[in-house]
């Protein structure tokens, strides 16, 4: 076999075969997302890394192994929630700011994104930033950059219009009423497909009274 093919078998060989840091990076991703799931069923006082452990069907030592406390595994599936929203906030697909704005409100009430699982966890650790620091930073970073990609969709959508407005307070009162829309829902159990699609609805009607041509 010449060197070529041999590279070419390598290539294939990687391809099929995964390496011990894709195993373990499969495993760190299987215990969060157990951790979601454990997270939004008891809340984050009421779950220990052994319920984790029955979620993902494996040992306490392998929880251990991987996060070393509850407070790892917290910080952890916060992240992992944080990033996954991030990836989808930042699709190339979004070619203009109508096109993001609409996929962001699309995303925010997506029944598998945003599902009922997904905002008992935002919500559980809204709740907790009060009495902790690092959840507070972590959940305003995010809301930070959420804040700043709609603001920017806005101030762009208002240029081409040539309308005259404050972005921020724009962004800010959509973000407030979609954060509502998640509580409200969480709290009086209007999470099904028609609450969803009355929520999107909702914050289309608010877009176009101010982009009447656009929403």
């Amino acid at each position: 076999m010449n060197q070529a093919a041999t590279k070419a078998k390598k290539r294939t060989d990687t391809r099929r075969t995964p390496t011990r840091e894709d195993q373990v990076l499969e495993r760190r991703r299987a215990l969060l997302e157990a951790a979601l799931i454990v997270i939004a069923r008891k809340g984050l006082a009421g779950f220990t890394m052994n319920d984790i452990a029955r979620e993902a069907g494996c040992s306490y030592g392998v929880v251990s192994f991987h996060f070393k406390s509850k407070e790892g595994i917290t910080l952890a599936a916060l992240d992992h929630m944080v990033e996954e929203y991030d990836r989808n906030l930042n699709r190339s697909e979004y070619g203009s700011p109508v096109a993001r704005l609409l996929g962001m409100i699309a995303l925010d009430f997506d029944a598998e994104k945003s599902n009922p699982g997904h905002i008992a966890v935002f919500t559980a650790f809204w709740a907790e930033s009060v009495r902790n620091p690092e959840y507070q930073r972590r959940c305003a970073e995010l809301k930070g950059r959420y804040d700043a990609v709609v603001k920017a969709d806005i101030a762009a959508l208002a240029e081409q219009r040539r309308l005259v407005l404050d972005p921020a307070i724009v962004a800010r009162s959509l973000n407030a009423m979609i954060d509502g829309l998640w509580i409200s829902g969480q709290v009086f159990g209007t999470i099904g497909p028609a609450d969803r699609e009355m929520a999107k609805k909702a914050c289309l009607f608010y877009l176009k009274s101010i982009f009447p041509d656009d929403f």
